[in-house]
């Protein structure tokens, strides 16, 4: 038996940008150099936190102002150089670490240690979340070391892991979320508990969270042409699978406790950056959701200093420091004033995600069912979420109605955009990773203070110095913020 080696979780609470902490989750070992036999129950919260903590913060910051729900405010100056479309490599080292040792590493191990001691239902958790958390990184690099990655033991482990296009990536993610979603034995009775911190060992909504994993991997291949015949393959495969019901949604829920608090709000509201608001209402979400009379406005802003709600262009920090903005509200966890926000939960696949999945997949005739049902779907799930009422009134005005007579381009539009409405706040990056792969919503603005020119938006994370300097394998020369992932080329 190979002997398991944790990463000692406690040195990512000085890793993670501007944490607030996170002993209490992630610490499961007391030294980090000796070879410590960690058992699958302790392994697995640690590795959920690890990914969800890289969810809930750094990824949750980017996608929020490049999606356009949040700019800088013009009060402060900590997320400049997102709306200047200029981070550097460094500024993507801690995510970049947090997702592979924190997250993918401890995954294996409990993959590894759980095929030892024959605990079925660990390896199928924790290889679909392997697959959740590779999706999420090859979407944001490209092509990333996958097929070298996360083999041997201490002594024999590939250290500088070779780089595989994001092609192959997407193929070997199919065969190890098929090879998970066989694993699962209902009537197991094995299983996780409480130590599962997301659906606390109902392999039920585990086998269903992978079933729209799946879902989700086929249809971010349907808008590439070349890849369209994948796509549907993929997503033909699923045909009569059960899919994350209204209710379902996987979170992680956080709370008061100090280290213990949603990730983002640990962050902002720590001794670093000390309760400075620096997320503040864009105008081109805000704008959308006055046009369309959406009352979600209300759930996902709070009223500016002057009782109002308002906002500013995307990229308009120039503005003197005394402009008055709205902040996203505490259910985001991106409001530092407010102390609600530490329970905000990170989201990593909802209900009216699945929802808007669904619809897509039926628009487009690779699965049977009723698209108008699904759309509809989602926006109610969504309303449901965020305790948000009028999401029948909302649905019936002719600018948001289904537009089942339209054209597939019109239905993926109307889905997208919903889809992108809904995560306002809380699934910021895979709203903007919907953005980079199907265009829509079509109303995005080029920041106002943007460094990159030629009217182009990011569409890619740079490689973190860390890993551009330790592993020969990575390319030689970086790509550019604005270049595109593989499936939106």
């Amino acid at each position: 038996m190979k002997k398991t080696k944790i990463f000692s979780l406690l040195s990512v609470s000085a890793l993670l940008l501007f944490s607030g902490g996170c002993k209490k989750f992630l610490d499961v070992n007391t030294d980090p150099n000796n070879a410590v036999d960690v058992p699958v129950d302790l392994l697995l919260p640690s590795a959920q936190t690890g990914l969800t903590f890289a969810l809930g913060n750094t990824l949750t910051i980017n996608g929020g102002i490049w999606a356009q729900y949040w700019t800088q405010s013009p009060a402060a100056s900590q997320y400049q150089s997102l709306e200047q479309y200029s981070p550097s490599q460094g500024d993507f080292d801690n995510v970049w670490f947090n997702l592979h040792i924190d997250a993918l590493e401890n995954f294996q191990k409990i993959v590894e240690k759980g095929n030892t001691t024959k605990q079925r239902e660990y390896v199928a958790l924790a290889t679909i979340l392997k697959v959740y958390t590779y999706q999420l990184v090859t979407d944001l690099w490209g092509d990333v070391p996958f097929n070298q990655t996360l083999q041997g033991d201490a002594g024999t482990q590939i250290l500088y892991p070779k780089y595989d296009s994001q092609s192959d990536i997407y193929d070997g993610l199919v065969k190890m979320i098929d090879t998970a979603r066989n694993l699962i034995n209902l009537d197991d009775q094995a299983v996780p508990g409480a130590d599962d911190l997301i659906y606390g060992g109902d392999m039920g909504k585990w086998l269903r969270f992978a079933n729209t994993l799946k879902l989700k991997i086929g249809l971010r291949l349907a808008s590439k042409a070349a890849t369209s015949a994948r796509a549907e393959a993929i997503v033909k495969s699923l045909q009569g699978a059960d899919f994350l019901q209204p209710g379902e949604s996987a979170l992680q829920n956080f709370t008061a406790t100090g280290g213990q608090q949603n990730p983002l709000y640990g962050a902002i509201a720590g001794p670093v950056l000390n309760q400075t608001q620096n997320l503040v209402a864009s105008s081109t979400t805000f704008n959308f959701f006055n046009t369309n009379k959406d009352p979600r406005l209300q759930a996902f802003y709070s009223k500016a200093t002057d009782g109002n709600y308002t906002s500013i262009p995307q990229g308009s920090y120039k503005k003197p420091p005394t402009t008055i903005v709205s902040p996203p509200s505490p259910i985001t966890g991106a409001n530092a004033k407010n102390a609600q926000s530490a329970f905000a939960p990170v989201r990593l696949m909802t209900d009216y995600e699945s929802d808007f999945l669904q619809a897509e997949a039926i628009a487009r005739g690779w699965l049977t069912g009723d698209a108008q049902a699904m759309y509809l779907q989602g926006i109610s799930d969504n309303f449901d979420a965020f305790g948000v009422k009028g999401a029948d009134t909302y649905s019936a005005q002719p600018s948001v109605a289904y537009p089942a007579a339209g054209s597939l381009d019109a239905k993926i539009k109307a889905i997208i955009t919903q889809k992108w409405a809904a995560m306002c706040g809380n699934q910021t990056i895979e709203a903007w990773t919907e953005w980079r792969r199907t265009g829509y919503p079509s109303f995005f603005t080029i920041s106002q203070d943007s460094q990159i020119g030629g009217g182009r938006f990011p569409g890619i994370f740079l490689y973190p110095n860390s890993e551009m300097t330790r592993n020969p394998n990575a390319p030689k020369s970086n790509h550019f913020v604005y270049d595109k992932v593989w499936w939106a080329q």
